[in-house]
């Protein structure tokens, strides 16, 4: 049987983009021979990917549109990885595809050997996905969703601290923080992060917007607005903050977007005496503001 490369997936992802690529470009964008591209041109059409070649000048490879793939072509272990995956999936509030993810585990696995589906069922029952099962039902995240993919502008009503507020938002990206959807969206305040379970309602507007991805806005709004985090951290405190700060186990810096310094507070506070805040002076003022309260609140 033959087995799909790396280098094969990322020319799959290529062609899917509904244009034609010349072998050289191919061979650009992998770093890979041109007759390299070629023999993976034959063995993709050998395993039944719907690609089509077309000689000679202004020629190259392109993936025919309207067509269902073949399915992939897996070991044994990429087979039960993929099965855990769908079933972490699950575990997942609210997808934005709505009550798909609930069948694609059993779709998946009754196309598998008979063997291998045996396999699965007695994994099932071994290894369990637990933890927060209070998580707030999200209904909005479809709609989200739908507005990100086509860039159009939302009208949500958003419950604040201070009482429901309504925001015109270009909804640039979601992400997915501690089993709850966030969505990443430019207002007149800037880009801003709104909790999806907090929508009390959404409509999609006719306006539509162009912006960076989600990722580059966030990488520019950290350099732009951010404050360097620097912590004293014992290997208890790390344990505790694992799930807070990225590569805590290695690092005692970070870069923080001004806004989220409250709320990084608040979790530090957590790990008590474990992690000492040594600079900026404002998150240690948090710190000790939240601290008197705490004092205040118990003594």
């Amino acid at each position: 049987m033959v087995h799909l490369k790396k280098r094969h997936l990322q020319l799959i992802r290529l062609l899917n983009r509904g244009r034609r690529f010349t072998a050289d470009e191919l061979a650009t964008e992998t770093g890979a021979s041109v007759r390299t591209i070629q023999r993976d041109m034959f063995t993709l059409e050998e395993l039944g990917y719907p690609i089509w070649s077309v000689p000679g000048t202004g020629g190259g490879y392109e993936m025919l549109p309207n067509r269902l793939l073949p399915p992939l072509q897996l070991r044994e272990q990429e087979a039960v990885a993929l099965y855990l995956t769908l079933k972490w999936m699950e575990q997942i509030p609210d997808v934005p595809f709505g009550d798909m993810r609930d069948t694609l585990s059993d779709w998946y696995v009754n196309e598998l050997p008979h063997d291998l589906e045996t396999k699965i069922a007695r994994l099932e029952k071994n290894i369990l996905w637990l933890g927060n099962k209070t998580v707030p039902s999200a209904p909005f995240t479809k709609d989200v969703y739908e507005a990100v993919e086509r860039k159009r502008k939302i009208e949500i009503t958003y419950a604040t601290t201070k009482g429901s507020r309504t925001f015109t938002v270009a909804p640039v990206g979601m992400a997915l923080l501690d089993l709850k959807w966030y969505v990443f969206g430019q207002s007149s305040y800037g880009l801003r992060q709104y909790r999806i379970d907090r929508i009390e309602s959404l409509r999609l507007l006719n306006d539509t917007f162009e912006a960076d991805d989600l990722e580059t806005l966030l990488q520019a709004s950290e350099q732009r607005n951010g404050m360097t985090v620097r912590l004293r951290i014992t290997s208890l405190g790390r344990r505790l903050l694992e799930d807070v700060l990225p590569d805590i186990t290695e690092k005692n810096e970070w870069i923080v977007p001004d806004a989220e310094l409250p709320f990084l507070s608040r979790q530090l506070l957590a790990a008590g005496a474990e992690v000492e805040v040594v600079a900026p002076l404002e998150l240690r003022e948090m710190m000790r503001e939240q601290a008197e309260r705490l004092w205040n609140m118990y003594e």
